[in-house]
C-alpha cells in the first residue's frame, strides 16, 4: 500500500455555495415576475389578481399624492427590490422613504430598510406576509409595516419598537395614524369598499384641504 495516500494532503475542491446571492438573484428575476430572495432562496409570486391590483392603485395614488405634497420622502411601488443582506431581498407592494434615507435609493434597488412597507395580502402570501417578512422586516430595521388583506378584510399595522413589533391601534372611528408618514391617516373601510371612493377627494381630505 502507497503509505502517501495515507499521509499526503490533497488540494480540496473548492466549495460549491448553494445559497443564491443578491447579484445572482438580481441577474435571474425577470422584470415581469415578481419574486423574493430569502437566505439565498428565490420564491416567486403567483400573478396579482384584480383585487390585488385595484387596491394596490387605491393606496399607491394616496400615498405616493401626499408624499409628494408634503415632501416627506418617496413612495415606491411593488417592482422595487429592497437589499437586505448579500441573501436577502423582497419586492413588497408598496414601500417608503424618508427624504432623511433617500441615499438608500438606487437605480436597481432600494439598498436597506425603507421607513415603511405595505404588504396587500393574497390568499397564496399570507404566510409569508405575516410570518417569514414579518420577521426580516423587523430585525433589519424597517420602522412601519402594514397587512392589508382584502380578502379577509383585515388590517394590521405595527412599529419597530428594538426589533420587535408593537401593533398600533385604529381607533373608535375606525382610522388608522401613521407613526412614520407625518400626519398621514386612513379610514380602514375605503379599502374593503364595493367601490372604492374617488381617489382625488380622498386624497385632498388627508391632505386637509
Amino acid at each position: 500500500m502507497d503509505s502517501e495516500l495515507l499521509t499526503k494532503p490533497l488540494p480540496t475542491r473548492k466549495r460549491v455555495e448553494e445559497r443564491m446571492s443578491f447579484e445572482e438573484f438580481c441577474d435571474l428575476i425577470d422584470e415581469d415576475q415578481k419574486a423574493h430572495l430569502i437566505d439565498g432562496v428565490m420564491i416567486m409570486e403567483s400573478p396579482a389578481s384584480n383585487t390585488h391590483e385595484e387596491l394596490f392603485g387605491f393606496l399607491h395614488f394616496i400615498l405616493r399624492g401626499y408624499v409628494s405634497r408634503k415632501k416627506l420622502g418617496n413612495i415606491l411601488g411593488s417592482r422595487s427590490l429592497i437589499r437586505f443582506s448579500d441573501y436577502t431581498g423582497f419586492e413588497p407592494d408598496l414601500l417608503f422613504v424618508s427624504n432623511s434615507r433617500r441615499h438608500i435609493i438606487k437605480e436597481q434597488h432600494v439598498d436597506g430598510a425603507p421607513d415603511a412597507i405595505i404588504e396587500i395580502v393574497s390568499p397564496s402570501s399570507r404566510h409569508l406576509d405575516h410570518v417569514e417578512k414579518k420577521n426580516y422586516y423587523a430585525e433589519f430595521g424597517v420602522k412601519e409595516y402594514w397587512l392589508i388583506d382584502p380578502y379577509r378584510q383585515t388590517t394590521e399595522f405595527f412599529y419597530n419598537h428594538q426589533g420587535n413589533w408593537t401593533p398600533l391601534p385604529i381607533d373608535e372611528n375606525g382610522i388608522f395614524h401613521s407613526r412614520v408618514l407625518i400626519d398621514f391617516w386612513l379610514r380602514v373601510d375605503w379599502l374593503f369598499a364595493e367601490e372604492f371612493p374617488d381617489e382625488l377627494e380622498v386624497l385632498k381630505l388627508i391632505i386637509g384641504e
